[in-house]
C-alpha cells in the first residue's frame, strides 16, 4: 500500500469524525442549544483511492508512472483534517465530517464533471487533474454515481437545519509568482459575482438571486474570524488569493438555502397548491443545485431552453410550467423578500477557511513529511474563540 494513501473497495466516500468535546475549554466551547447548528467539514484532506479505479491498464500505466502520487500530493489540503478536528473539539461538537475520496480522484467542492486540460482552478470540474484524462467515461460516471452522489446525499443531511457551516480548507505557500500568500484567508464570495456582479446564466436557477452571492455568510462573523486570528498574530486576508468557485459547496448551498426558505413561506401561504405533483417537479428541480437529477435537468432545460418534453410527458411538464409561473409570481409580488432574507440574522452562514499547508504541515521541499499539532490547534482555538463571541455576544437573542 502506498503510504500516502489508501487503495480499498467499498470504503465510505465521507465520514462523521468524531471529536475530543469534553476538552473544550469555557472560552471556546459553544452554548449547548448552538452544538447542533455548527457543521464543521473538510473535502480536500482526504485518502482514499477507490480500488475499481485500479484495475484498468490505463490507470495502473498512470499509477506506476507516478503522476497520481505527484498529481495527489499537490492537491491535497495537507492539515485541513487536523484543524477542523481541533474546532470541532474546542466547540464542544460531537464531530466533523470528512470527505474520504482523494481530491486528486474527486473533487466534491466543483460541480460534476470531467475538467479539460488546463482548467484554470477555479473553473474546474469535479474529476480533474491528470486523471481526468486517464479514466474512461464509464469509469468517470462510476465515480459521480458512486462517490460524488453519496456525500452530496450525506452533505445535505448534515447542513439541513444548521446555522453556521465552516469549511477548513488548507492552501500552498507560494503563488505562482512565488509570492508569499496570507497565512488565513477567509472565503466568503463568488468568483463570478465578484468579476460580473452576477452568477454566470444557467448554472442556477433564474430565480435565484444574484446578490445572494455576493456573501456566502454574515460579514460579523467572517470579520469576527478576522479580528481574533489578527490579534493572535496570523495574516488574514479576505477573498484573496482566489475567491469562491462558482462550483463550491458554500456557493451551491446560496441557491439551496434560499430555495428551501422560499419553498416553506410559499407551502405556508398557498396552502391547498403544495400538493400538487407538479409544484413537487419544479421544487425539486429548483434544489437540484449539485446538477445531479436527470428529471430535473430536463424541466429546466423545458422551461429556460424551450426544449421539447420528454416524450409522454408533455402534459405534466407544461402544469410544472404553470406551477413555475406561480412561484414566481408569488415572489415578484413581495420585492421586499429577497432584501429580508439576504440581511436576515437568521440566514444560514457558510463559510470557508484558508490556512497555509506550512504552518499545519511539515514539508521537505514538495515533500509532505508530517503534521504540526501545536499550530493546528493554536489556529483552531483562536476560529473557535471567535465563533463562540459571534454567537453569544453579534449574534445573542436571534437564535428562533
Amino acid at each position: 500500500m502506498n503510504a500516502l494513501w489508501r487503495i480499498e473497495r467499498g470504503a465510505a466516500p465521507f465520514s462523521f469524525v468524531p471529536s475530543r468535546a469534553d476538552t473544550a475549554q469555557d472560552d471556546t466551547r459553544l452554548p449547548p442549544v448552538w452544538r447542533d447548528l455548527v457543521v464543521v467539514d473538510t473535502l480536500h484532506d482526504g485518502d482514499l483511492v477507490p480500488a475499481e479505479l485500479t484495475e484498468s491498464a490505463r490507470v495502473q500505466s498512470f499509477l506506476d508512472s507516478g503522476a497520481l502520487h505527484a498529481d495527489f500530493c499537490q492537491m491535497r489540503d495537507w492539515g485541513a483534517d487536523l484543524v477542523a478536528s481541533e474546532l470541532a473539539a474546542a466547540l464542544g461538537l460531537e464531530g466533523h465530517i470528512r470527505v474520504e475520496v482523494a481530491r486528486a480522484v474527486m473533487d466534491f467542492n466543483r460541480f460534476p464533471g470531467s475538467s479539460p486540460p488546463e482548467a484554470p482552478h477555479t473553473r474546474r470540474f469535479a474529476i480533474s487533474g491528470r486523471l481526468a484524462e486517464v479514466l474512461s467515461h464509464r469509469e468517470k460516471r462510476h465515480v459521480l454515481e458512486a462517490y460524488y452522489d453519496s456525500v452530496s446525499a450525506g452533505m445535505e443531511r448534515a447542513i439541513e437545519g444548521s446555522r453556521i457551516k465552516i469549511a477548513i480548507h488548507t492552501y500552498d505557500e507560494h503563488n505562482p509568482t512565488q509570492t508569499r500568500r496570507p497565512e488565513v484567508s477567509l472565503l466568503s464570495r463568488s468568483e463570478s459575482y465578484q468579476l460580473d456582479s452576477r452568477l454566470p446564466a444557467g448554472i442556477f436557477d433564474p430565480l435565484f438571486p444574484d446578490q445572494l452571492a455576493e456573501s456566502s455568510t454574515n460579514r460579523l462573523l467572517r470579520d469576527r474570524v478576522a479580528l481574533v486570528l489578527e490579534k493572535s498574530g496570523l495574516y488574514v486576508e479576505h477573498n484573496y488569493p482566489y475567491l469562491l468557485p462558482d462550483g463550491s459547496l458554500e456557493i451551491r448551498c446560496q441557491p439551496w438555502f434560499f430555495f428551501r426558505f422560499l419553498k416553506r413561506i410559499f407551502e405556508a401561504e398557498m396552502g391547498d397548491t403544495v400538493q400538487l405533483e407538479e409544484a413537487a417537479l419544479v421544487w425539486e428541480m429548483l434544489l437540484n443545485t449539485n446538477l445531479r437529477h436527470p428529471r430535473s435537468a430536463a424541466l429546466a432545460g423545458y422551461l429556460h431552453r424551450f426544449l421539447r418534453a420528454p416524450e409522454g410527458q408533455e402534459a405534466q411538464f407544461k402544469r410544472a410550467r404553470e406551477a413555475y409561473d406561480g412561484i414566481c409570481a408569488f415572489l415578484q409580488a413581495r420585492p421586499n423578500l429577497v432584501s429580508d432574507y439576504r440581511h436576515s440574522a437568521n440566514r444560514v452562514s457558510a463559510l470557508t477557511i484558508e490556512v497555509r499547508k506550512d504552518l499545519v504541515w511539515e514539508f521537505d521541499g514538495s515533500r509532505p513529511v508530517g503534521p504540526r499539532p501545536d499550530n493546528a490547534r493554536r489556529i483552531a482555538r483562536g476560529i473557535a474563540r471567535a465563533l463562540r463571541t459571534f454567537v453569544v455576544e453579534d449574534w445573542a437573542g436571534s437564535l428562533d
